[in-house]
């Protein structure tokens, strides 16, 4: 490997899932990397969306989004190989926080799931589908009252679940093992991206990492500021978190049988925490940060008939520790993954995820990785590691 002075620098503005992925990608394959983030793993913002993440694997691609079906499955199986890996370990050795449990979808009030819904089923271990009378479907549709709505169909298979902030963490740890630098600053885009970046730039040079050769864009929401994108805007996410660990990851779908209105409702537990995260709503277009008591009761109703082993309260309810709100950052279109000059600057955009995130986070930062060997080094082949 060349020295570290030899080596080209990128400098990666933001530090989410996508920001580190690919932070952690680049410092892997011999790049010199610095990451420039107004927030960290530890922080809490309304404006630092990972942290507020569930998170599972989940697609939320479709067979119209052939790159992002791509993502999510790259990510799947690197998950899968992160966690073998693990298995080797000494029980010392520090853990990403991801964890393999079994997975329930329900679609309720009979709406089977489409092809299209299912297309993932190939690339996941133990799927099955199963009617409303079948297994853990029917035993959810026998404590769900009379008048709400019913399991029409259901499907289990084994997919991973995410302590979000420890694993935003182990992926910083891993990085810096390898000489990444993480530099707290808030780049401001009121006079244009080219000057963003030359600011930037001399930050990363006054704190003694040099010249930067390239800059990755993960910056999520924030991009509508620092690069003037107007595609970009919010889904507002309300989640509730609650004592204990449920013992599968469940996401429900239907509509309700009063209102007409659509609803997915889910619980993701936190491995290690002793938490379970259940939610949720998606709201677009939504800046507001303050949770609505309507939507609370609405999450905890539509999870307690799936979830009775969190049911721990002195009522017979969940014991709740926190209630919060993350905006995920949407994007028109589909995320932006592309390279740019932006003045004299060599740039990779990577944001505009949405709610896929994390399932997407190990497919776009290998894309990421290419973009940037081709933008400094011309076309190659380069691979991450685990």
């Amino acid at each position: 490997m060349a020295s570290p002075t030899a080596r080209k620098h990128v400098a990666v503005i933001g530090a989410g899932v996508t920001g580190l992925t690919t932070a952690l990608f680049l410092a892997e394959v011999g790049y010199n990397v610095t990451v420039l983030s107004a927030h960290v793993p530890g922080d809490s913002s309304i404006e630092y969306t990972s942290p507020w993440a569930g998170a599972h694997w989940l697609p939320h691609s479709t067979p119209s989004t052939p790159r992002e079906q791509s993502w999510d499955v790259q990510t799947y199986a690197h998950w899968l190989s992160l966690l073998a890996h693990e298995r080797t370990l000494p029980a010392s050795a520090p853990r990403s926080g991801i964890a393999m449990l079994p997975a329930t979808n329900f679609w309720d009030h009979g709406r089977p799931p489409t092809d299209d819904d299912l297309w993932w089923a190939p690339h996941v271990k133990g799927f099955r589908q199963m009617s409303e009378s079948q297994g853990f479907a029917a035993e959810v549709n026998g404590r769900t009252p009379e008048g709400e709505g019913k399991v029409g169909a259901a499907c289990e298979y084994e997919a991973m679940c995410v302590n979000v902030s420890k694993y935003l963490l182990y992926l910083q740890r891993r990085g810096e093992g390898l000489g990444l630098v993480v530099l707290k600053v808030k780049l401001d885009g009121r006079e244009g991206f080219e000057k963003a970046l030359g600011v930037a730039a001399e930050f990363v040079a006054k704190a003694g990492r040099g010249r930067v050769d390239s800059f990755v864009n993960a910056t999520g929401l924030g991009a509508k500021k620092l690069c003037g994108d107007e595609k970009m805007y919010p889904i507002r996410g309300q989640t509730v978190l609650v004592k204990g660990e449920a013992h599968r990851t469940i996401t429900r779908v239907g509509v309700d049988l009063q209102s007409g209105e659509k609803y997915g409702a889910y619980s993701i537990p936190r491995p290690g925490s002793g938490m379970t995260i259940l939610g949720g709503t998606k709201q677009a277009g939504v800046w507001d940060e303050t949770p609505d008591p309507k939507e609370t009761e609405r999450i905890l109703k539509q999870n307690a008939w799936a979830c009775p082993e969190l049911l721990t309260g002195t009522d017979g309810g969940f014991e709740v520790a926190s209630v919060q709100c993350g905006l995920r950052p949407a994007r028109e279109g589909d995320a932006r993954v592309e390279r740019e000059m932006v003045g004299p600057w060599k740039v990779v955009h990577a944001y505009g995820h949405a709610g896929s995130g994390y399932q997407n986070s190990v497919g776009c930062a290998r894309d990421v990785l290419a973009l940037v060997g081709e933008s400094l080094e011309g076309p190659r082949i380069v691979q991450a590691r685990l």
